[in-house]
């Protein structure tokens, strides 16, 4: 048995402990060997791994000598190289995603893949590290560099140079990206690399690799990653989308995830628990330093959430979120809006772009608490848009009621209309705010109708005291909530 069989035949069987993500892509993994779409190529995995100890070891004490690849990443591009579409000869995945903290040899792992590309691929390959910034890109690039500079058998095949390594005989090119989109559209990457996709400040460099290697067939577009503390980012939907195919609610056959992670910040306590987040424990992550870390972050409040994410992988808000979670749910109380019929309210608004989720909120004071009612609504086009990455969750609150869908692919302004005005037959509003943002039709049709409108557009210095009180109400429990899962979401 393989390397990367037996390390899949352990975790299916609980010898090595293992996180949900990791247990739910080694299922996905023996289902592929079984699916008869597919081919699993041996040959090339070996060859892949036999290759990998031609790439040296480029920083400590183990400098210059070979890499022997750990089982986990033998597993990883053996599912990478491995699984082939047998009706085109072609591989299975198009694009990967692997998500492990720190210390775990992401660069290294890169680095020898972007060297296999430039040399063993067939053909012409132009292969890309990108990065949030030059200096980011350069990391994985460099590491790959030095591996040739270390290795004979790469020396005397490849042109090293500063910025760049060619392999005249394919005419082959890799180097590192500026983290501008608009440096990478024209290029046609064979194999694009994604460091440290956590950091990126939106998708557009992701998109334009994307979108440059629809002419490479056999294209690989690799991100490796940390987790983030910003829970809205580009990579965190990526990685939701990942966790949906895991769980089988999103379907793409070409797209190969690979998650470690804790799964309960609670599991930090157990010690053995430590290596579902840190495949590479007590190999490039030293246990005993780890300890220590916590240890640190126990004692220092602000370390925390920083060592839960670099070190475990945890998706967690920055470290001074502007409202706590618990706080929030503990102001939940049960209540409906027959429980609310004929009571003063004031309402808010926020329309969304044509394809968003617009939303009301109703507040009812009662007995000097703020009652709060919500509803939102989705173009019904969007439960099936695959750009849209939030689409199983949507679904799962339109079939609890949470949200309302309105037809076609656009937002329905005359059903947001109708429902304010047959909510003023059942609750007595005082007053509707809404965001001036496209709202101006509305706004007209409302005051028609006999409603006092009031704008308030979204500056910092309309928002800022509103958001303080807002933050004292809930401290309070002044404001209650009847468990919407949206008002939730980040």
């Amino acid at each position: 048995m393989n390397a990367w069989e037996q390390y899949a035949f352990d975790i299916q069987n609980g010898k090595i402990l293992a996180c949900k993500r990791l247990k739910q892509a080694v299922k996905r993994y023996y289902n592929d060997l079984n699916n008869p779409r597919y081919t699993f190529d041996t040959e090339v995995v070996a060859r892949f791994i036999a290759f990998s100890r031609l790439c040296p070891h480029v920083k400590g004490h183990l400098r210059g000598k070979p890499i022997i690849l750990e089982p986990w990443q033998q597993f990883a591009f053996a599912n990478l190289f491995g699984f082939k579409v047998k009706a085109t000869g072609r591989r299975k995945y198009r694009s990967a995603y692997i998500q492990v903290p720190r210390k775990n040899a992401k660069s290294t792992v890169a680095a020898i893949l972007a060297n296999w590309f430039l040399v063993m691929e067939s053909g012409q390959q132009d292969i890309y590290t990108a990065a949030v910034s030059r200096d980011q890109a350069r990391i994985v690039f460099d590491d790959a560099r030095q591996m040739c500079l270390l290795s004979k058998p790469f020396k005397k095949r490849v042109s090293i140079q500063q910025h760049k390594v060619t392999y005249s005989k394919s005419n082959s090119l890799l180097k590192p990206l500026a983290a501008k989109a608009a440096t990478i559209e024209g290029t046609n990457p064979s194999l694009a690399i994604v460091d440290e996709y956590h950091l990126h400040p939106d998708n557009a460099v992701y998109s334009a690799l994307e979108l440059g290697m629809g002419a490479r067939p056999e294209g690989i577009l690799f991100a490796i990653t940390t987790a983030g503390s910003n829970v809205i980012s580009a990579c965190k939907q990526h990685y939701d989308y990942c966790c949906q195919i895991l769980d089988g609610e999103e379907h793409n056959a070409s797209l190969f995830a690979l998650i470690y992670e804790l799964d309960d910040e609670n599991e930090i306590d157990d010690e053995s628990l430590w290596i579902k987040a840190n495949p590479n424990l007590d190999v490039s992550v030293d246990s005993v330093a780890l300890h220590d870390t916590i240890q640190k972050a126990r004692g220092i409040p602000s370390q925390w959430t920083e060592m839960l994410t670099k070190r475990f992988n945890i998706w967690c808000q920055g470290e001074t979120p502007w409202m706590g979670e618990g706080a929030w749910k503990a102001c939940q109380q049960d209540y409906d809006e027959n429980d609310l019929k004929g009571l003063e309210c004031y309402a808010g608004l926020d329309l969304s772009s044509t394809g968003d989720i617009t939303s009301i909120c109703y507040t009812f004071p009662v007995d000097n608490e703020l009652l709060v009612l919500t509803r939102h609504y989705l173009p019904e086009a969007q439960l099936q848009n695959p750009a849209n990455k939030n689409r199983a969750v949507y679904r799962q609150w339109m079939q609890a009621g949470w949200i309302r869908t309105t037809q076609g692919d656009c937002i329905d302004y005359d059903r947001i209309r109708d429902d304010i005005l047959k909510g003023s037959q059942h609750f007595d509003i005082k007053l509707v705010g809404f965001d001036t943002w496209n709202a101006t039709h509305l706004r007209t049709q409302l005051q028609g109708a006999g409603l006092d409108v009031e704008p308030f557009p979204q500056t910092y210095m309309r928002f800022s005291p509103v958001a303080k009180s807002a933050e004292v109400f809930v401290n309070r429990k002044i404001i209650r909530h009847n468990g919407d899962p949206l008002m939730e979401f980040r």
